[in-house]
């Protein structure tokens, strides 16, 4: 048979193969949501888009069927994802495999904490046991009889991960659900399972790639100590594949190798001085010795790394290729944390027709995210439509529309919409520049634009996320009588020295739009006000905020995010220390303050250039912020710090959903980018 067919073909595993069948002279169809390549699908290779999660079964073309489903990174930041994107959506396959001849990519991380040396007969050692995994597969079946959906799969791909408390086996215990239900429909004389090793690639982000990567940087190579692995170089996995192999389960790579050694090869190879430094292991670990016999005796054997070593880091090397496929956006939104919980809350509201705020939701959310501020009895919360509908409220809450002539002082360096509600309120504008080190309104600057007397409001911004120097803002606003007022449209999850950002400046008013921290599906604000404002203000004759305050269905999604805030903001703080390694001038954090890292953001003397390269790379950018005062509603300022700003500030990409993994090739990407400048 030279006609195959790749279950998720359009992967790192499967383009790998998908060449190798291509180069044979095979014919090939991918099957995945993600189309191939553009160099296998011009090579040929066949292209059926399907989800297999949500979408009908599609029919299969001729061909063996190549099972190579599943989400690769055994790490993902919710380990549920795990189990619903390898056990589950190969449930939803199960009918399209019936009668076919079927080679499944499984892994060696099935065989868990077990003894070596690890042989197919060797049995896991898991959190689960076989039976516990059959049980559970046959909740998958039922379930995957109709669309799978994650808010209506995630209760079942839970529950499997809840049972591996440390996070280390979920993987595994996802891959051997994978392999017990294909078992299911595929007679054992038509199966093939084979085990694979840890594959390794510029495609992706396992071991031996890290540590080309940081060699090639000089960074120190990390290892863990006492640790064996098994390499499987995916061009091997092609000849294995194309070459024809029969049924049974196979374990595949080469001979293990202390993770010491591969780093000592890499370093040398690279022509690298970074040092290696081994680390202790936290949990029981196999020990990697993993038996090939029954390979061999098929035929094929994996040959010494070394030479695979140097083409991955011949590949590496290349500027041409890019690190992500598809491209990796700048923002992407916070993934919900309990889907099915979000849907059924919905749900509910829609059906009772209690939707508008006031209800048991939005109730729910003032009071937990008034907890979560840490707010004083005389601070209330109120939640709004946007983030610019909470600064709009805010001003009118507290110091009101303007008087003619009165003028509001705010930094340029910002969101359009700072400046744009003073305006609608009434207000002439007056810019002052930012701290260089800290790209927050600077008390000096304001302390100058204040003297003139004619202003009315200070109106502070919270950029990106990192707190404002409230201390020497608060003290140059007292003297002047002048309110100080805060933009904190990104601080949900910062700190001010150890303390919320919430009651530091007069009134503080947040956004929870798609790309904050704390999203309240895509849109959605909050305002701290006092206590007596936030009465003042929704007793207003004005109608203030009679279509500004938040529904129930966007609170229903902010509590599912409140609710992980925590995680979230620690999951940006690693992304951000990654990008923290490159040469770039950024934002500096008070000592005391935490950034919550809405976005991160760098100055680049040639960004154009750079953006465009990054581009090429896989790696999307967006220039942060153009500056306001360079737009119509400034009137030629002088504001040197905020110019450059204008000039040269390119975001990375940052989000929680964003991997440490993921990070490091975008640090390798912004290297290559100013290397070939």
């Amino acid at each position: 048979m030279n006609s195959f067919v790749l279950v998720g073909g359009s992967g790192f595993l499967g383009t790998e193969v998908a060449a190798a069948l291509l180069a044979a002279g095979a014919a090939g169809t991918s099957v995945d949501r993600v189309a191939p390549p553009e160099a296998t699908a011009s090579a040929g290779l066949g292209w059926v888009a399907a989800d297999l999660l949500v979408d009908d079964l599609p029919a299969l073309p001729p061909g063996v069927v190549v099972v190579l489903l599943g989400a690769s990174d055994p790490r993902p930041r919710r380990p549920w994802t795990l189990p619903l994107h390898n056990a589950i959506s190969t449930a939803r396959l199960l009918p399209a495999l019936a009668g076919r001849r079927v080679i499944l990519a499984s892994t060696v991380e099935v065989y868990g904490s077990a003894p070596g040396p690890l042989t197919e007969e060797t049995e896991p050692v898991l959190p689960w046991s076989a039976a516990e995994i059959d049980a559970w597969c046959a909740e998958a079946r039922d379930l995957a009889r109709a669309a799978c959906p994650p808010w209506r799969a995630a209760p079942l791909a839970r529950r499997m991960a809840a049972a591996d408390p440390t996070g280390r086996w979920t993987y595994a215990l996802a891959k051997l659900a994978q392999e017990r239900l294909v078992a299911t429909v595929v007679p054992a004389g038509r199966l093939t399972v084979l085990r694979l090793a840890n594959a390794f690639g510029a495609g992706q982000d396992r071991v031996a790639t890290r540590l080309v990567r940081r060699a090639r940087a000089g960074q120190p190579l990390p290892v863990t100590a006492g640790t064996l692995r098994s390499f499987l170089p995916p061009a091997e996995l092609g000849r294995i594949i194309v070459g024809g192999i029969g049924p049974g389960v196979f374990n595949v790579g080469g001979p293990p190798v202390p993770l010491q050694a591969l780093a000592t090869e890499i370093r040398t190879l690279c022509g690298s001085a970074s040092p290696v430094h081994e680390r202790p292991r936290r949990l029981p670990d196999s020990s990697g010795l993993v038996v090939t016999r029954r390979l061999a005796a098929a035929g094929y054997r994996i040959g010494s790394l070394r030479p695979h070593l140097a083409r991955l880091i011949e590949q590496i090397g290349d500027d041409r290729e890019p690190l992500f496929r598809p491209p990796l956006p700048v923002v992407v939104p916070p993934r919900p944390d309990r889907p099915e919980l979000i849907v059924a809350r919905q749900q509910q509201c829609l059906v009772s027709g209690e939707v508008k705020h006031g209800n048991r939701w939005t109730r729910e959310l003032t009071e937990r995210l008034g907890k979560e501020l840490d707010l004083d009895d005389d601070r209330r919360v109120l939640l709004t439509a946007s983030g610019t509908a909470a600064l709009r409220i805010m001003v009118a809450a507290t110091v009101g529309p303007a008087r003619p002539g009165e003028v509001a002082v705010l930094p340029s360096y910002t969101f359009p919409a700072t400046a744009e509600i003073l305006v609608q309120l009434g207000y002439r504008l007056r810019f002052a520049d930012v701290d260089p080190a800290t790209w927050t309104l600077s008390p000096e600057a304001v302390a100058g634009a204040l003297r003139p007397g004619d202003v009315r409001l200070v109106l502070a911004v919270d950029t990106f996320g990192n707190p404002c120097d409230y201390p020497g803002l608060r003290a140059v606003c007292r003297r002047a009588g002048v309110p100080l007022l805060a933009d904190s449209a990104a601080a949900l999850g910062s700190l001010h020295q150890g303390r919320p950002v919430a009651q530091q400046a007069d009134a503080h008013a947040y956004s929870m739009s798609f790309a904050k921290v704390l999203s309240a599906g895509g849109a959605g604000g909050a305002v701290v006000l006092p206590a007596e404002a936030a009465e003042r203000v929704l007793a207003d004759p004005a109608g203030w905020t009679r279509s500004e305050l938040m529904n129930e269905l966007h609170a229903i999604v902010a509590l599912d995010q409140l609710a992980v805030l925590g995680d979230l903001v620690r999951w940006r703080g690693e992304v951000a220390a990654v990008y923290a390694d490159l040469p770039l001038p950024t934002q500096r954090v008070r000592a005391g303050d935490r950034h919550s890292y809405v976005h991160w953001v760098a100055r680049f003397a040639d960004r154009d250039a750079v953006a465009r390269r990054l581009g090429e790379l896989g790696v999307q950018t967006k220039p942060y912020f153009a500056a306001v005062h360079r737009g119509p509603l400034g009137a030629g300022e002088a504001l040197p710090v905020t110019d450059a700003l204008h000039a040269e500030a390119l975001a990375l990409p940052l989000s929680s959903e964003l991997t440490v993994e993921q990070a490091e090739r975008v640090v390798a990407a912004v290297r290559r980018s100013l290397a070939s400048g």
